[in-house]
């Protein structure tokens, strides 16, 4: 039986990863300070990311090594290299351009799937799933919003990879060229108002670029003025080399807890496009909704790890949805813990310009 090990096999996602792989693949989990004892069919083995000689030992049991261990922008190199030098192929549910680069110089050797995640990941596939259901795809446009408290990791990550850049602000994509775009609109999503602005990001470049979309949007949801100035504060005290960052991030931590209370939490992802099919011009819709981001970042990273190990990939770095058969995904609906629903309206349809001839 194939072995998947979960560094922070502990954590919201990792934990949630090992639910959904129980009983179908043998599984290692590291954990830092919460031990969990070891079941059948679940081995867990505390592990100092930081300590080379644990890390290498935890990878070589491994025949994929999902990395759920803190901020990807942080260990993810270190962990993926590891896992490169013991060709064991590496699944990153963050990751995103900034590693892709990083991890450049070993593509030709070993296995890499990054955004395997909430966002990216999902939003890729969706987006994916949606352009390939059309016979000439035309324009694909996203938006996600989570009403939940973020971990630690999951802000740290945030501000990590906004630094090193996942994308390009204001911008959306329009024939092959970054368009600027300052503009806002407003959604009501679950009873209340959110405010969101272009953010063209790789993966809706990647998609675009693949289906030769004439336009692309990416929407950005705002996370409030208060919050936005606590991470540039965080941002800053990180450039200036200083730990104090992280007090920072528990503050924005706090504001979130507080926003929250007596609030049911959710995450809301919808991906629209527009194409042909035959002769009609058609609007195809993918919506996925969950309590939990990481319940949707668990479900792609453990989808991942069953693609890789099914069908063993070439050497290089992929996205999640490079890899990741959809329908796998909607056959075993039932089991997860989401809602995914899927659309389709007829725009219009088109007339030839052909005409019998006749008689007067």
């Amino acid at each position: 039986m194939h072995r998947i090990g979960v560094l922070g096999g502990t954590g919201e996602i990792g934990s949630r990863i090992l639910n959904l792989l129980k009983g179908e693949y043998s599984l290692m989990a590291s954990y830092h300070s919460q031990a969990r004892p070891s079941a059948a069919g679940c081995e867990y083995v505390k592990l100092d990311i930081a300590d080379t000689e644990q890390l290498q030992h935890f990878c070589r049991q491994c025949d994929v090594l999902i990395n759920c261990a803190g901020a990807s922008f942080l260990n993810g190199e270190k962990v993926a290299r590891m896992a490169a030098d013991w060709q064991v192929p590496y699944i990153d549910p963050s990751g995103e351009a900034f590693l892709e680069e990083r991890l450049r110089d070993r593509k030709d050797e070993a296995v890499f799937v990054l955004s395997a995640g909430y966002f990216p990941g999902m939003s890729g596939l969706l987006m994916r799933h949606v352009c390939q259901s059309f016979d000439t795809p035309e324009t694909i446009s996203g938006l996600s919003v989570s009403e939940e408290i973020p971990s630690m990791s999951a802000i740290e990550d945030f501000i990590l990879t906004n630094l090193s850049g996942f994308g390009t602000a204001l911008s959306y994509y329009e024939q092959g060229a970054v368009v600027r775009d300052e503009g806002e609109r407003m959604e009501r999503i679950r009873g209340r108002e959110f405010r969101f602005q272009n953010y063209l990001t790789v993966e809706t470049a990647r998609v675009a670029q693949r289906y030769g979309l004439q336009e692309a949007h990416w929407y950005h949801s705002s996370f409030g003025d208060r919050v936005i100035r606590k991470l540039q504060e965080a941002v800053i005290q990180y450039k200036l080399g200083r730990a104090g960052y992280k007090s920072i991030v528990r503050e924005v931590i706090e504001i979130f807890r507080q926003t929250m209370a007596g609030r049911e939490p959710f995450s809301y992802t919808r991906i629209e496009g527009q194409g042909l099919l035959g002769k009609e011009r058609a609007l195809m819709r993918a919506e996925v909704s969950s309590p939990y981001s990481s319940e949707i970042s668990a479900i792609i990273a453990a989808y991942a790890a069953k693609a890789v190990l099914a069908k063993p990939l070439p050497p290089g770095i992929y996205y999640a949805m490079d890899i990741i058969n959809m329908e796998e995904i909607l056959k075993d609906l039932a089991e997860l813990k989401a809602e995914i629903r899927i659309s389709k309206v007829v725009l219009e349809q088109e007339v030839d310009d052909e005409y019998e001839e006749g008689e007067l």
